[in-house]
């Protein structure tokens, strides 16, 4: 029987890509969308509603799946947002709507798929994070934050659930072609009254261009294939470029202050 499986933020970039592979390849894949009769039409795919912000959509879309299909074998949370802005702009709220979505919200699709998967002694989690979240990036510290988040729960998890048969692991995207820009919030203050606008101005015209040159995202569906088929995954994949996947490494294997003036130089950051 094939392997049913859920992705989050289904309807586009990443997500999207990640659906239309899964599906092709014989998955039953169901997608999630805050609003999915606007994009039902496009896809092939099942496209469901389900808020990861709102713990009530969450239950009746897994109740949809597990009543259609009588089984729920793969949650890949993916849904997520950017955030763009210095460390002195990014206000309290601001913080936290990154941090409910990137963070609670992955919590809040785990929590509930849980007792079923543990039930069947069988399931498997994909948390994506991003390469982002090995390091902190200028201006974009809180959306790395995040990411880092996503590593240390899952972590923890694994080790949680291995006695009851559910694995779990991590994706890290680097870079990928795709819309994300329409999804990233950058601080009120980064826009205007802040002595950082034009370095974040600039920075965020970097990052935008870096993504319209990136790899396809197909790149992540097939990642994920191999990570559904594996025995027994690996704590974290890692999807990007070469260079992305290296400076990995590098951030291990040199001082810590080399590091800062890589990443530094990168960014083009004044001295």
């Amino acid at each position: 029987m094939n392997k049913v499986v859920l992705v989050t933020g289904g309807s586009s970039g990443i997500g999207k890509s990640i659906c239309l592979y899964l599906h092709q390849r014989g998955f039953v894949v169901y997608g999630t969308s805050r609003n999915p009769n606007r994009y039902k039409d496009e896809v092939p795919f099942k496209l469901i509603a389900l808020d990861v912000l709102d713990e009530s959509t969450i239950t009746p879309a897994l109740k949809t799946i597990i009543d259609a299909e009588g089984k729920l074998d793969v949650l890949i949370n993916n849904a997520g947002i950017g955030m763009l802005g210095s460390i002195e702009d990014s206000t309290a709220e601001e913080v936290k709507e990154v941090f409910e979505t990137n963070v609670y919200g992955i919590l809040r699709t785990m929590q509930a798929v849980l007792p079923h998967m543990r039930e069947r002694k069988s399931g498997l989690i994909i948390n994506v994070s991003s390469i982002a979240g090995y390091m902190g990036l200028p201006y974009r510290g809180i959306y790395s934050a995040t990411k880092a988040s996503v590593h240390m729960i899952t972590e923890a998890m694994r080790m949680e659930l291995k006695p009851y048969g559910v694995r779990a692991c991590v994706v890290d995207p680097g870079d990928f072609a795709t819309n994300i820009s329409e999804n990233r919030r950058v601080a009120k203050a980064g826009r205007s009254g802040s002595v950082y606008v034009a370095e974040i101005s600039r920075v965020e015209a970097m990052i935008n261009a870096e993504v319209a040159h990136s790899s396809d995202p197909i790149l992540m569906g097939k990642a994920i294939e191999r990570m559904i088929h594996a025995s027994n995954p690996d704590i974290n994949y890692v999807v990007g470029k070469p260079m992305q996947k290296l400076s990995i490494l590098v951030r291990r294997l040199v001082p810590k202050k080399w590091f800062e003036k890589i990443i530094a130089s990168h960014y083009k950051m004044p001295n």
